[in-house]
């Protein structure tokens, strides 16, 4: 029963996941969504592509953590994914409030990035401004999965390295000695 439930803490997208395979996703995706940016700001806005410097420095701490297994390196992809949840959770207010009160800003902005005229809500309005706070929903539920799978990941490793501790250090056991009075 213990070794049931000490396997299910060690897994992660519904079971389907070990810790570790969960952790190699998330590199995955880092290294995807960074590559992907990366391409983005080459073309369009190359004195900008020192800002990802944080998250590949965050990526590479996280790749040494997962082959060394050291849980002090997990540190940082902890603090950047409570960190976009908090600018998702954020940035989910701001777009509500002017989806609410302001739409004529969210109009006039979606008139220059899509090179349109409109001065009123139209149809094409209410889906853009759907897939918008949609994709802040996607990125902090996914910051916060992240956080989730990785402060488990550290749970793991710092389990491992006490167990590995308490095996290290020898018990001495005496029996049938003598007594020197």
């Amino acid at each position: 029963m213990t070794s049931n439930l000490n396997r299910r803490h060690e897994r992660c997208l519904f079971g389907s996941l070990h810790l570790k395979h969960g952790m190699k996703l998330l590199i995955l995706v880092g290294v995807a969504v960074i590559g992907a940016v990366l391409g983005f700001m080459l073309l369009h806005f190359r004195k900008a592509i020192f800002v990802l410097s944080i998250p590949a420095v965050v990526t590479l701490a996280t790749a040494y953590a997962l082959l060394r297994s050291d849980q002090r390196f997990l540190w940082p992809i902890v603090g950047i994914s409570f960190f976009h949840v908090f600018v998702s959770l954020y940035a989910g207010l701001i777009f509500l409030f002017y989806f609410c009160f302001k739409p004529l800003y969210i109009i006039m902005v979606l008139n220059w990035a899509f090179d349109t005229l409109h001065t009123e809500k139209t149809t094409s309005y209410y889906l853009q401004c759907a897939a918008i706070f949609a994709s802040i929903v996607v990125f902090g539920v996914f910051n916060a999965w992240q956080a989730r799978v990785a402060l488990a990941f550290w749970r793991l490793l710092s389990l491992k390295a006490a167990g590995a501790a308490e095996k290290a250090s020898p018990i001495v056991v005496v029996v049938n000695g003598t007594l020197n009075y």
